[in-house]
């Protein structure tokens, strides 16, 4: 089976060498998109918009040759895995609004595969993780910042929700949702209500998280079937414009713009904090024992 083609990439056409730069684009970007934006940073280009839980599948092809809908396997059995984390946790986190989305984002930050990518309103927060554990080695390789606008995202997902007559495509806060919902989502990771398209989300609860709060997270959901020759900030969206854009960060330039972080506060502690890390070994440790589909 042939590897699928990525489409390029096209990144901002001056590289960013400092952070007022960076803002400066920021707030370019920003003139034309009224809508909320939400933020990623990585730190290679060569690191693709996907979520941990599907970056080792592999296509799943029947032995007699015929023909199926495309299917994806060779990943963690996530809702085993995602209700062993929840029972586990309840006692610590005694919050009985919390359903399986809240436990998905708190698994997502704590190191277990999922099927959501973790995003931020804050674009510095993104930068800092662009550059941070960065190492220079020559300008072929280099960090990036990816811009997304959430609402256009929804706008043009198959997944939507309803409010009374009125058909909703905002960012879907899912404290209003329930477990009954999440299983009708996630029930096969190879078909989901998003049919191929991420779904934007994002929760106003205080999950006890000092992480999540810290680094503003928002998430995208997807399934196993995601677009495999397109990035997601690369799909064109019904009004003829992108997802959202890439912004490439100087490779030359980091040990600068780290140091103008450090100086704005954005250190270690400040973004990931010194909360206990039973939460991060709860959640290695249940996706090291889930068998894979």
């Amino acid at each position: 089976m042939k590897e699928h083609i990525i489409m390029p990439i096209y990144y901002n056409s001056e590289e960013i060498t400092c952070v007022e730069e960076f803002i400066t684009h920021i707030f370019d970007y920003a003139k034309n998109n009224p809508h909320e934006l939400w933020y990623r940073g990585h730190r290679s280009q060569d690191w693709k918009l996907r979520p941990s839980l599907f970056r080792e599948e592999v296509l799943d092809m029947p032995d007699d040759g015929s023909v199926h809908p495309i299917k994806y396997k060779n990943f963690m059995d996530f809702n085993v895995a995602l209700k062993q984390f929840r029972d586990e946790l309840r006692e610590t986190i005694q919050d009985d609004r919390l359903n399986l989305f809240h436990y998905t984002f708190l698994a997502q930050h704590y190191g277990m595969p999922t099927p959501a990518l973790d995003w931020s309103t804050d674009p510095l927060i993104a930068l800092y993780f662009a550059v941070d554990g960065f190492e220079y080695r020559n300008e072929d390789e280099f960090p990036v910042v990816y811009i997304l606008n959430p609402t256009r995202l929804n706008e043009n997902s198959a997944m939507y929700y309803t409010d009374g007559n009125r058909t909703i495509r905002e960012v879907y806060c899912v404290d209003n949702a329930n477990d009954k919902i999440f299983e009708k989502c996630f029930s096969d990771m190879n078909d989901t209500p998003f049919h191929i398209m991420p779904f934007a989300v994002k929760s106003d609860y205080d999950l006890k998280s000092q992480r999540i709060s810290r680094q503003s997270g928002v998430f995208t959901l997807h399934e196993a079937r995601y677009f495999k020759g397109v990035e997601l900030i690369n799909i064109t969206a019904k009004d003829g414009e992108k997802m959202g854009v890439a912004l490439k960060i100087s490779p030359s330039s980091v040990e600068l713009i780290k140091n103008q972080l450090k100086i704005l506060n954005l250190t270690p502690e400040t973004i990931y904090g010194r909360e206990v890390t039973i939460l991060e070994e709860k959640a290695k440790s249940i996706s090291r024992e889930t068998p894979k589909i």
